[in-house]
Formats: C-alpha cells, sequence, structure tokens
C-alpha cells in the first residue's frame, strides 16, 4: 500500500471518529434536554395540582404557618369542621385527646360532652380562627386535617388541657412541635383536679377508663 493510500485511509478514519464523537455528544445533550424537560413537567404538574385548595389536599399549606379559618360545625371535644376558601373539611386537634361523645350504641364518656361543648362556643364566638400544621403528616389515615387551632390569638389545645377537658396523647414524631408546652400544662390541670383528672384512674395513657365512674 502506497504512502498516498495510507493518508488517504487516516483521513477517512478521522472524520468517521469525528462524526461518531459529533453524534454521541449530540445525543447525551438532547437526553439531558429531555431528562429536564421531564422534571420540569413533573414539577409543574406537582406545583398545578397544589396552586388551589381542593378540600383534601392539605400539602397545599406550608408548615408552621397560620392560615385564616372558618368554623362550620363541631363533632366532639377534639373534632369538628373548618372551612378554607369555600372547601369544608374535618379537623382532628394535634396532640390531644377529649373524651368520646355518645356514638354508635355508646354511652358517652365523663365530660365528653363538657368538652364537645367548650370547643364549640369558643370556635363559635372567635373572631378569627387560624390554624396551623406541624412539620410531619397533614392529615391522619382518615383524611382529617392534623391542626393547631387558635381562636383570637389563643391555641384551642392550651384551652382544653388548661380547663381539664382533654388529655395530652396521641403525639406521633414530627408532629411534637408543641408536645413540651402541653405537658407544662397539663401538670397544672392534673395537680388541681380539673375535671377529666377529679377522679384518680379515670385517664390513661390509651384514653379513659370509664369503670372508676360505676
Amino acid at each position: 500500500m502506497t504512502q498516498k493510500q495510507w493518508k488517504m485511509i487516516s483521513t477517512v478514519i478521522s472524520i468517521i471518529i469525528v462524526v461518531v464523537f459529533a453524534l454521541y455528544k449530540a445525543f447525551g445533550e438532547q437526553k439531558a434536554t429531555n431528562k429536564s424537560n421531564t422534571h420540569s413537567s413533573s414539577k409543574t404538574s406537582q406545583n398545578a395540582s397544589n396552586s388551589s385548595f381542593t378540600g383534601t389536599n392539605f400539602d397545599y399549606f406550608e408548615s408552621m404557618k397560620k392560615y385564616p379559618f372558618k368554623y362550620v360545625y363541631g363533632a366532639d371535644g377534639d373534632t369538628f369542621h373548618l372551612s378554607y376558601e369555600g372547601k369544608e373539611f374535618k379537623v382532628r386537634l394535634l396532640i390531644v385527646d377529649a373524651p368520646e361523645t355518645a356514638k354508635e350504641g355508646k354511652e358517652a364518656q365523663p365530660f365528653a360532652d363538657e368538652a364537645k361543648k367548650r370547643t364549640e362556643e369558643l370556635l363559635t364566638n372567635a373572631k378569627k380562627i387560624e390554624g396551623s400544621f406541624d412539620v410531619g403528616d397533614h392529615a391522619d389515615k382518615y383524611d382529617r386535617a392534623l391542626m393547631y387551632v387558635y381562636v383570637d390569638g389563643k391555641l384551642l389545645q392550651d384551652i382544653l388541657i388548661e380547663e381539664g377537658l382533654a388529655r395530652v396523647g396521641y403525639a406521633y414524631e414530627p408532629n411534637t412541635s408543641l408536645l413540651k408546652q402541653f405537658q407544662e400544662i397539663e401538670k397544672k390541670a392534673k395537680k388541681r383536679k380539673k375535671n377529666i383528672w377529679e377522679k384518680d384512674g379515670y385517664v390513661t395513657n390509651k384514653g379513659y377508663d370509664t369503670s372508676v365512674y360505676k
């Protein structure tokens, strides 16, 4: 093979290498662009789904930020219905447990009616109702919003615990930002033997033992 032929072959090989490299680079850039567009589209779609409150997408609300709500109606001392921008939903107060009202053939637990009445009274008479979510899940398995609720600037949980109408309970990490605060208030209510604390043994770690009243 002559030197001229070798030179020609070398030139062809060089051209092929350049073309292959160019195609590889172009393919890589296109793949990256597609991935970026897909991620952007997914993010845009997610943001769009949270752009307005539907009544069930509680992740719409930022954690530990207060929002204005309207009272609709009550269920018991720690559960009631609120609305936001016309969308109604059920609320379960964070880290407190009030006695259960009568339901499904079961009698009301002692102080259940008092707790319900007090909660309804506070929410009905409040000029301003605000609520916030902790840093963990914003709803429980029953699709109830897990919230701290404020009536005219006062935390509803604080009031119920202080008045002996609810115990500290159902504290699950990481939704425990105000747990210590509630526990301190509970100690004082227990010491004063207010309402649910009037009879030893009624309040337990799991709830309420009505047998002490029989």
